[in-house]
């Protein structure tokens, strides 16, 4: 594997890990994805939220893990960029915890691991 097609490949697997723990509701394999001083911020039609990352995993320890909810949730990756030890990534999400996602990831190199410094997102109800 080329050396772009690895780093590409770290990157995805950084978002793997941010997936798994959203569906799983595992705290610990978020933990791993997320720089121990990550921000998250993001919009839905009545709130916005600015906060540390420490907020998404109370909210997820705080709901049944998506894989329990018996709702058809679905993510895909719709863009990656690089350069360097920077990176962006973009994500949708549909129907988790009653609504779909627009997430943006801005990950950073850090000691030779990616880890996802901000998310941010959007966020609108899901249509049945």
């Amino acid at each position: 594997m080329n050396k772009r097609n690895a780093e590409l490949q770290s990157i995805k697997n950084t978002i793997t890990l941010y997936i798994g723990g959203i569906y799983t509701g595992d705290i610990e394999m978020l933990r791993k994805a997320f720089h121990p001083k990550a921000m998250m911020y993001g919009t839905s039609p009545d709130n916005v939220t600015i906060v540390e990352i420490e907020g998404l995993y109370n909210f997820v320890a705080s709901h049944k893990p998506l894989s329990e909810t018996g709702e058809p949730h679905y993510c895909f990756i719709s863009s990656i960029q690089y350069a360097g030890n920077a990176a962006s990534v973009e994500m949708i999400g549909e129907s988790a915890y009653g609504n779909d996602y627009t997430n943006y990831f801005q990950l950073l190199k850090i000691d030779g691991k990616w880890v996802i410094a901000s998310k941010s997102y959007n966020a609108t109800a899901s249509k049945p």
